[in-house]
């Protein structure tokens, strides 16, 4: 290309009445033309005088230019013989062969690919009948947002990094002293790690307490988070059996280099089966004669309607291995990602340098204003007004249900959570209702199933009435009726 050319390409794409500054502009467009061989390597340049005069610009603006493509080796100068194009690759980068190369050598990796085929959460957050989510409505964010100011401040500068030892130490204290109370949970302040939520404490515990090819035994069926998460960190996930008292984990198999088990025992998700005293005791004995790591997930045990809270299986161990897993997203608000750990004592150290050094946690402010929230009583008192509100809701949806619906659904009996368990009649077809409730608006969620279970697969769904105003309730059940009554064979 001669060097006058470069005058015609720059007066095509220059643009004087354009808001990025001229200089810019050259820079971009030389840059473009030397990586696509438009201008190819050794091509001699017009010098910044010639080239300014044909622009019509400022010489300065021509030399700035230059001075950064040359600082950046798209150009070099020759002393006393002018400006050049710098060796580039033989290949420009937009040829066809690179792109080929592109698009089927630089695959994910099996891991990734893997992940990317598990089962996944829904994506609405609002409507019928959204399942695993609070009314952030009902939540009193004129307190929240005050106490989140009273942090945002140069006098509070110490919040602005990075938190270390596994959390601030005042959310700690406050969390330890309402486990104490409310969920029988045995620990101190230094047995806490705050997390961003369960995927984030799974994700740690499976780092730390398993290898690659090691094995952990979820609930079947499960939160769809338990596989996904365990998947993606190299574990092999077995199902364990779940019957009308929760998970059997004496009569479920283990397979060799078994290391981890998960259990929901206060609300098992999904079924809402709540695991009685017996049973707890049981599935403690079988972990410990087969050395195994217990992660409790107690992810909605504040919302308990025909009784107090049932005390925590942490509470019941005596060997230090039981992991509680707590969240403030069903409590408080979703998207507050908010969560904890505790862990045996032995543990707390181990599990705080890790979480510092992988996830290298923040948002001091908020679990500032997190503890604050705790220790002047309003999450308290939040808790009450909601397990109130959200009791009324499940009579609603069950009591609407059990009229619309009669015989095509059963329901799951536990008084507890933001969710009812269903269960189809064979008159109706399980794909199709999915379907048509879509159309209708309502939105069902569906069990992850680790291995197959005939007497339930495609033919249970869950229904979330936690973000469901009450005046809503027997609406979404008519509009659900309406979709099942669709789907009848």
């Amino acid at each position: 290309m001669r060097a006058v050319l470069l005058t015609d390409l720059l007066l095509k794409n220059l643009d004087k009445q354009s808001s990025i500054p001229m200089q810019k502009q050259m820079y971009d467009t030389i840059r473009f033309a030397v990586l696509d061989h438009t201008l190819i390597s050794g091509q001699k340049l017009p010098s910044s005088r010639a080239l300014a005069a044909d622009l019509e610009v400022s010489r300065i603006t021509v030399s700035l230019a230059y001075d950064r493509l040359i600082a950046e080796n798209y150009l070099v100068t020759r002393a006393g013989n002018g400006t050049y194009v710098a060796p580039t690759l033989k290949q420009p980068l937009s040829a066809a062969p690179g792109n080929v190369h592109t698009q089927h050598s630089m695959q994910l990796s099996r891991r990734g690919s893997q992940l990317t085929s598990l089962p996944g959460g829904m994506g609405n957050t609002t409507g019928a009948f959204v399942p695993g989510v609070a009314d952030s409505q009902a939540f009193p964010f004129h307190i929240w947002k005050r106490l989140v100011a009273r942090y945002l401040s140069k006098g509070n500068l110490a919040l602005s990094g990075y938190a270390d030892h596994g959390g601030l130490r005042q959310l700690r204290e406050a969390i330890a002293g309402y486990l104490k109370i409310s969920r029988s949970v045995n620990c101190d302040p230094g047995q806490i790690i705050i997390t961003t939520g369960t995927h984030q404490a799974v994700d740690l515990c499976a780092r730390l307490l398993a290898d690659a090819g090691d094995t952990a035994i979820v609930e079947n069926p499960c939160h769809w988070a338990f596989p996904t998460v365990f998947s993606a960190s190299g574990l092999n996930v077995a199902g364990g059996e779940v019957n009308e008292q929760g998970l059997d984990l004496a009569n479920s198999d283990v397979p060799p280099r078994t290391k981890i088990v998960v259990v929901s025992p206060s609300h098992q998700y999904p079924t809402g089966v709540v695991m009685p005293l017996s049973r707890r005791l049981e599935l403690l004995q079988s972990a410990r004669a087969q050395n195994l790591w217990v992660l409790e997930d107690d992810y909605d045990s504040e919302f308990r309607y025909d009784g107090a809270p049932l005390p925590s299986l942490q509470g019941l161990d005596t060997d230090g291995r039981v992991i509680y897993i707590g969240t403030f997203s069903k409590a408080m608000f979703a998207g507050i990602r908010m969560g904890f750990l505790v862990v045996p004592n032995h543990l707390s150290e181990a599990f705080a340098k890790a979480s510092t050094k992988l996830f290298r946690p923040g948002a001091l402010h908020l679990q500032a204003a997190l503890a604050d929230f705790i220790h002047e009583g309003h999450f308290a008192q939040h808790i009450r007004r909601m397990r109130t509100e959200y009791s009324s809701r499940q009579d609603l949806l069950r009591s609407s249900l059990e009229k619309s619906l009669g015989d095509m659904v059963s329901l799951s009996s536990a008084r507890a959570g933001l969710h009812v368990f269903a269960e189809c009649s064979s008159l109706v077809n399980y794909q199709s209702m999915i379907n048509e409730s879509k159309r209708e608006g309502i939105f069902l969620g569906t069990p992850c199933f680790v291995k197959n279970i005939p007497s339930l697969e495609n033919r249970c769904f869950v229904l979330g009435f936690g973000a469901v105003p009450l005046e809503r309730i027997e609406a979404g059940v008519h509009s659900l009726s309406t979709a099942m009554s669709r789907s009848l064979y």
